[in-house]
């Protein structure tokens, strides 16, 4: 009787033992602070992006379309002080591009703007990180075709890529673990039918499906989420059935079926928990895949629909004024491609710290 005690004190610090050298190499890995440094600014700028903007990502200025980044910036006033001024910048049909020598702005932190609410009106204020003391505007990253500030609609656009990518995943975890768990637990006939679904699933490319999902249910960001978490399902599944075929024969699980405990809770307490590991490597790695699939379907105009400032839609409008304004494409696609590289690797980090061989 006092053995079983002492074998559950000794697991539980074996497994207190594995957990720190897991996180030791974790944070120990370059790959994994780079990869956590880019996803904190992006989640930084999420949390504070009404402050950050300095304008709203909806508001049109025809007269400013096309304006290329730094137009009109000049490092000394006009009297010679040194500092970031601005100077009012306009496109005319005729004359491209005109800048105006006469009046310069100073660009100032903390200016007052226009106002904004935050979480549902939790937050609210007028004031912004940076803007212009003036009637004129400054355009960090140009303007696009409508004379929409694109910083702006950057920062408003990466909670968007970033919910789509948690919602998507979660949807994968929530049906494509049980799933994949409870195939390969009760194995037979259950296993067979399961994995033919899922077999059927993988038949297609996961872009494709999610692009016939989306198709189906009709374009817009809810469906867009739930056609991404659709489409990860399977991987999901295929996952955690390895992984459980791996398990559920160790002497852990036989002692508790001993002890007279269900299947399902010797599933979900004992087998399932020991299957975490590659879960965890996976929802990193696949938060990267859902926003590319977002990019992806916003680009061919079966996500967000316009005037949301969702990175795949301004990828799509951009690519249309590429031979005049190249700048319209290039920063929604520059922001993608350094959220995509943070989260693999973050992925990849995780995978080497949780690999029992390291």
């Amino acid at each position: 009787m006092t053995d079983a005690p002492q074998a559950s004190v000794a697991v539980d610090a074996q497994e207190r033992g594995s957990s720190s050298r897991w996180r030791r190499r974790l944070f120990a890995s370059n790959l994994a602070k780079v990869g956590f440094a880019i996803i904190g600014f992006f989640l930084l700028v999420v949390v504070f992006a009404p402050f950050i903007a300095p304008y709203s990502p909806v508001e049109q200025n025809l007269r400013a379309s096309y304006i290329p980044p730094g137009t009109g910036v000049a490092l000394r006033g006009p009297d010679g002080e040194l500092g970031l001024w601005v100077r009012p910048v306009q496109r005319s049909p005729a004359t491209g591009v005109r800048v105006s020598e006469d009046e310069a702005y100073r660009v100032t932190l903390f200016v007052r703007g226009s106002s904004w609410t935050w979480f549902g009106g939790l937050l609210q204020s007028d004031r912004h990180l940076f803007g212009v003391d003036g009637p004129t505007r400054f355009y960090l990253l140009g303007s696009d075709e409508q004379g929409r500030d694109i910083f702006s609609r950057l920062v408003h656009g990466a909670w968007i890529s970033l919910f789509i990518g948690l919602i998507s995943v979660g949807i994968g975890v929530g049906f494509g673990v049980p799933i994949g768990a409870i195939s390969g637990f009760f194995g037979g006939a259950t296993d067979m039918i399961v994995q033919r679904l899922i077999d059927t699933m993988l038949a297609f490319p996961g872009i494709l499906l999610a692009i016939v999902l989306v198709a189906t249910f009709g374009p817009g960001l809810e469906n867009l989420m739930i056609a991404v978490g659709i489409a990860s399902i399977p991987i999901y599944a295929r996952i955690v059935r390895g992984s459980v075929l791996s398990v559920k024969n160790r002497e852990f699980v036989e002692a508790a079926g001993a002890l007279g405990r269900r299947r399902l809770s010797t599933l979900f307490r004992h087998v399932v928990p020991n299957t975490l590991a590659p879960i965890i490597v996976q929802s990193s790695l696949q938060m990267a895949v859902a926003i590319l699939f977002a990019a992806g379907l916003g680009f061919l105009g079966l996500g967000a629909q316009p005037p949301q400032p969702e990175w795949g839609l301004m990828l799509s409008r951009g690519r249309e004024y590429l031979a005049v304004a190249p700048h319209v494409a290039t920063f929604p696609g520059l922001a993608i491609m350094l959220v995509v590289f943070g989260f693999n690797l973050v992925g990849d980090a995780l995978r080497d710290a949780l690999d029992p061989r390291g």
